[in-house]
């Protein structure tokens, strides 16, 4: 895994050229996506399911995040599960859904507040957005935690937002 570290800059040009860099891995991700095998979303979400799980959540989505859930809703291609959003769903399945894992971990495990479950490496360790870590453009970075005796410990970061972190998946998938 590369390992990223979520980092701000100051001025007005930085801050455009941060939000220009960061959009682009996400659009890439997007559009390269497709090419990966067994490729599946779930169509958009709601923006009223948006701002239900936003609520539920107690975070206000980024761009990226937001752009996401509201053209795809959840994204999978082979070995890998990008986490959607169900405000509604009462299955009890927590899996793939960030709104009802995030809730689920909270309660049983008290899961940070401002991180959101995106992806689970199956091995105990699980990718989240953290809210709490936003950069200049206002995306959360991607660590990687796991939850032991000791609570939830971050093992590190590992993309600068969500767009970045999608790509390395997808490029990873294209690559074998």
């Amino acid at each position: 895994m590369v390992q990223f570290v979520c980092m701000t800059r100051s001025g007005a040009s930085e801050v455009m050229d941060v939000f220009i860099m960061s959009y682009q891995n996400y659009k890439e991700a997007m559009e390269l996506a497709p090419k990966c095998k067994f490729y599946t979303t779930v169509g958009g979400k709601s923006r009223d399911e948006i701002k239900k799980s936003e609520e539920l959540l107690g975070v206000t989505f980024s761009k990226q995040c937001r752009e996401f859930y509201e053209q795809y809703g959840y994204l999978s291609f082979v070995g890998n599960e990008i986490f959607g959003i169900d405000p509604d769903d009462d299955s009890g399945e927590i899996e793939g859904n960030s709104v009802a894992y995030a809730l689920n971990d909270r309660k049983e495990y008290g899961l940070p507040d401002k991180w959101i479950p995106l992806y689970n490496f199956d091995d105990g360790i699980m990718a989240y957005l953290d809210y709490s870590s936003l950069n200049d453009v206002g995306e959360p970075c991607v660590i990687v935690a796991k939850f032991n005796d000791m609570g939830y410990q971050i093992e590190e970061t590992i993309a600068e937002d969500f767009g970045e972190f999608i790509l390395q998946l997808v490029k990873e998938q294209l690559a074998d």
